[in-house]
C-alpha cells in the first residue's frame, strides 16, 4: 500500500503531469509527419529526460511514446500515407471513410480505439505481466519463423480480389527485405558487389525510405497526374458527431477484444513489431463482418471497424511491448529497447529487482501510462475538427507538401551520415515511382510492405532454428506452438479459396 500511495505521489503532480501533456503532444506531431517514428520521438527526448526524476522522466518518454503511435493514424486516414509502419493497415478504410468525406468520424473513432487498446494492454500489464512474460519466452526461433508465415499468409487479404496481383508484390517485398548482407555468412547479397560493397547499398533497403515512397510519394505522383487530367475532385468534408456512438462500439467487442489480444501478445514477443499485429487484427476484424451473422460493416469497404481493428492493435502493443521491459529487462520493440534504455541509465535494473526493490517506481510507470493515454484521448479530439481541414487546402499547393515532407522524414532516419540519408531518400524516390506505376496498374502495394518486414524476420528464424536443432528442417512440427502457427497459416490460405469455390 505504501509504494501504491508513492507510485501516485510521483506521478500526480504538476510537474511531471504537465511534462507527460507535453511528450504527448510532442509525440502526436512526430507521429503526424511521414518517417518520423516513435523511437525516433523517445531518443531525441532522451537527454532532456535525464534532467528529471525517475518517474517524470519516464513519464516524458511515455506520452511521447503514445502520442506518437495514435498520430501516426491521422495522415493515413486524410491523405493514405502511413506517419509510421504501425497505421499501414489503417489506410484501407480511413482513407475510403475519407473519399466518403467521412474523415471527423474516421479520426474520431481511431482515438476512441486507440484509447480502448492502450487501456486494455494497461490492464494487462498491471495484472498479468509476469504470466504473459513467461508465455513469451517460450517463443524461439521456431516459433517467430511460423508467426512470420501467418503474418505473409494476410497477403491474400490485403490484395482483395486481385490474389495473383498482390502474390506478386508481396514476392517483390521478399526480394527487397534479401537485399544486403547476409545475416549470417556477412557475405553481399546486392548486385555488381565489387562496385556497390561501399555503398549505403550493403545495409539493404530501410522499412521507413520504403514506406514514404509507397505511399507517400506515389500517392503524390498520382494524385498529381489526376489533377493534371482534371479527375481529381476536392474531398467532400462533413464534420459531425466524431465520437462514435456507444452503441456502436458495443457492437464491436468482438473485435475490440480480439485485436487487444494480438496486439499485447504480439508485442510483448521481443523482436516481431506492431505492424504483425495490426494486419493480424485487421484480417481477424474481415473475417468477423463478413459472417453472414454480422451485423457489423463489412471491413474494406471503408467503415469505422476497419479503422478501430487495427488501432486498438496498435495502440494495445504499447502496452504489451512493456510486459518483457519491465519483467525480463527484454525490449518487446525499438521504441521499449529506448525506454529500457533510459530506465538502466537511471540506475534501475529491470525484472525481479524492479519488482522487489523499486516496486513505487512500478506503480509511477503503470500511472504514468494511464495519463499518457488519457491526454492522447483528450488533445487527439481536440483537434479531430482541425487536422481535417488541411483537406481544404487546394491540392495543387498540399501535394508539394506531402513530397518535401516525407523526403524531409526518409533523410532524418540517419541523422548526420549525409551518404546514408542521401541514399534513403532516393530509395523512397525510386520505390515511389514503381509504386506509382503499380497503382495505375491496379497492383496492391501493401503487401509490398508486408513482404518487406516480414521477410527478414521469417530468413533470420528459419535459419536459426534449423541451425539450432543441427540441419533438422521438420524442428518447426516438433513445437506444439509453431505447429499451431502452421495450421493457422494453412487454414488462412485455405478457408478464402474453398469460400470462393463454393460461391462459384
Amino acid at each position: 500500500m505504501v509504494e501504491l500511495l508513492s507510485g501516485i505521489q510521483q506521478v500526480f503532480n504538476v510537474n511531471t503531469i504537465l511534462w507527460i501533456a507535453l511528450g504527448e503532444v510532442l509525440g502526436i506531431i512526430i507521429g503526424a509527419l511521414p518517417g518520423l517514428t516513435a523511437t525516433m520521438g523517445i531518443a531525441l527526448l532522451l537527454p532532456l529526460s535525464f534532467q528529471l526524476s525517475r518517474a517524470t522522466g519516464m513519464g516524458l518518454l511515455l506520452g511521447v511514446y503514445c502520442g506518437a503511435v495514435s498520430g501516426a493514424s491521422i495522415p493515413a486516414i486524410l491523405l493514405g500515407i502511413p506517419g509510421n509502419p504501425n497505421a499501414i493497415a489503417t489506410v484501407y478504410d480511413g482513407q475510403a471513410m475519407t473519399r466518403k468525406g467521412l474523415a471527423g468520424q474516421a479520426l474520431g473513432g481511431a482515438v476512441v480505439a486507440s484509447f480502448i487498446g492502450g487501456i486494455l494492454s494497461l490492464i494487462a500489464l498491471s495484472l498479468f505481466s509476469p504470466l504473459i512474460a513467461r508465455f513469451t519466452l517460450a517463443f524461439g526461433p521456431a516459433e517467430k519463423a511460423t508467426l512470420a508465415l501467418v503474418g505473409l499468409t494476410i497477403i491474400a487479404s490485403v490484395s482483395a480480389k486481385n490474389l495473383a496481383k498482390g502474390v506478386l508484390t508481396g514476392a517483390f517485398g521478399l526480394a527487397l527485405a534479401m537485399v544486403g548482407t547476409d545475416p549470417f555468412t556477412d557475405s553481399l547479397r546486392i548486385p555488381f558487389p565489387e562496385l556497390l560493397a561501399k555503398t549505403p547499398l550493403v545495409g539493404g533497403i530501410k522499412l521507413i525510405p520504403a514506406l514514404i515512397g509507397l505511399f507517400g510519394v506515389s500517392q503524390v505522383l498520382y494524385d498529381l497526374e489526376r489533377i493534371q487530367g482534371g479527375r481529381l475532385a476536392p474531398p467532400q468534408l462533413k464534420i459531425e458527431k466524431v465520437f462514435p456512438p456507444l452503441r456502436r462500439i458495443a457492437g464491436m467487442w468482438r473485435i475490440i477484444l480480439e485485436s487487444t489480444g494480438i496486439g499485447t501478445l504480439i508485442g510483448a514477443i521481443p523482436g516481431t513489431g506492431a505492424s504483425i499485429a495490426v494486419f493480424l487484427s485487421y484480417e481477424r476484424a474481415k473475417r468477423i463482418t463478413a459472417s453472414p451473422r454480422s451485423k457489423l460493416e463489412k471491413v474494406g469497404s471503408g467503415c469505422l471497424e476497419g479503422v478501430m481493428a487495427p488501432e486498438v492493435a496498435n495502440n494495445a502493443v504499447t502496452g504489451g511491448a512493456l510486459i518483457p521491459v519491465l519483467s525480463l529487462g527484454i525490449p518487446g520493440d525499438s521504441g521499449t529497447a529506448v525506454l529500457l534504455g533510459a530506465l538502466l541509465i537511471k540506475g534501475v535494473v529491470p525484472g525481479y529487482q524492479l519488482f522487489s526493490q523499486n516496486l513505487s517506481l512500478v506503480y509511477a510507470i503503470l500511472f504514468a501510462l494511464l495519463l499518457s493515454n488519457i491526454f492522447m484521448l483528450t488533445f487527439q479530439l481536440l483537434g479531430v475538427r482541425l487536422f481535417p481541414k488541411v483537406l481544404s487546402i487546394p491540392m495543387a499547393l498540399l501535394l508539394p507538401v506531402i513530397l518535401v515532407l516525407s523526403m524531409i522524414g526518409a533523410y532524418a532516419i540517419e541523422g548526420q551520415a549525409v551518404l546514408a540519408a542521401t541514399f534513403d531518400m532516393g530509395a523512397a524516390l525510386f520505390l515511389g515511382m514503381i509504386g506509382y506505376y503499380l497503382k495505375k496498374a491496379d497492383y496492391p502495394t501493401a503487401p509490398i510492405v508486408l513482404g518487406l518486414i516480414l521477410g527478414g524476420l521469417l530468413e533470420v528464424n528459419f535459419r536459426r532454428a534449423v541451425k539450432l536443432a543441427g540441419g533438422n528442417y521438420f524442428v518447426f512440427f516438433t513445437k506444439p506452438i509453431a505447429v499451431v502457427f502452421i495450421v493457422l497459416a494453412v487454414f488462412s490460405v485455405a478457408f478464402p479459396l474453398i469460400q470462393k469455390r463454393r460461391r462459384s
